[in-house]
């Protein structure tokens, strides 16, 4: 099932709006869909040292009716911002009783907290999150919250302090780079886990801008989108992908759309062209 959750309000960066229906819009639709609309204009105020707070909250629950009513065993997410991440990640978390790795290919960690976050942005608080440390009205309704052993970052290179030391104290596996060798590390850690069922969180600006434009925050450094449909196609064939995402894509230029989409496919993550249904 297909997740369309083009919200921006958790950046404040209306262009991951456009960006994330432009891609869902490019890519092969079997029809079976759930759709979360976000208002292309709204005044950002911060609410418990979060920007957009109760409309964030709003959107998220509206999700989680959808997805405990539909019940999907499997979700890719064309999202705004990595903030959208909270209702598939915990949707699937539940669904599969913890039993479930989440690899996080982002420049950054997205660890902070409310009190922690220079920008008060909850994109950068969602994995934090995740964990069942953030916004009251949001880990409420995350009913089993990731523990540091399910987390996996990859390709993060840009770290908050607070968030360094989390890593740190929690434990929380950490490759910076995205390369075969990597790719083949991060899997061996996964099976050392005990895990088989992977979740996917692509931000795009894990990829190195110099061969990719349409980041919403190109960071330097990081993997061409080679190398990274290359360490995504050999996680897809070890383990079960029983969620994925693409988020902060700004939706720039048909060429990195098209990028975008043959980073899905060949890394495993849509039907090869001409394949059997």
């Amino acid at each position: 099932m297909r997740l369309i959750y083009p919200e921006w309000q958790c950046c404040s960066h209306p262009s991951v709006h456009a960006g994330a229906r432009w891609l869902a819009a490019a890519l092969p639709d079997d029809g079976d869909s759930i759709h979360i609309a976000a208002p292309e204009q709204e005044t950002l105020v911060k609410t418990q040292q979060v920007y957009a707070l109760p409309s964030i909250v709003e959107r998220f629950r509206q999700a989680m009716r959808q997805l405990t009513a539909r019940r999907p065993d499997r979700l890719q997410m064309i999202g705004g911002t990595c903030g959208a991440e909270v209702a598939p990640v915990a949707w699937l978390n539940q669904r599969y009783a913890g039993e479930l790795a989440v690899i996080w290919f982002d420049a950054h960690a997205d660890l902070n907290t409310p009190q922690s976050s220079p920008s008060g942005e909850f994109h950068g608080m969602v994995l934090r999150t995740l964990t069942g440390e953030g916004p009251r009205e949001l880990v409420e309704g995350i009913a089993r919250p990731l523990v540091p052993g399910q987390i996996f970052l990859a390709g993060v290179r840009e770290l908050d302090q607070p968030e360094r030391a989390f890593i740190e104290r929690r434990n929380i596996a950490l490759s910076p780079e995205i390369d075969a060798s990597s790719a083949g590390r991060l899997c061996a850690a996964i099976r050392a886990a005990g895990y088989r069922r992977i979740y996917l969180h692509i931000d795009v600006d894990v990829l190195n801008p110099d061969s990719f434009s349409g980041a919403l925050m190109p960071t330097p450094g990081g993997p061409t989108p080679a190398a990274l449909s290359a360490a995504l196609r050999r996680l897809s064939e070890t383990f079960e992908v029983v969620g994925s995402s693409i988020v902060e894509y700004c939706g720039r230029t048909e060429q990195s759309r098209d990028q975008l989409i043959a980073l899905l496919r060949d890394g495993g993550l849509l039907p090869t062209p001409g394949a059997a249904a």
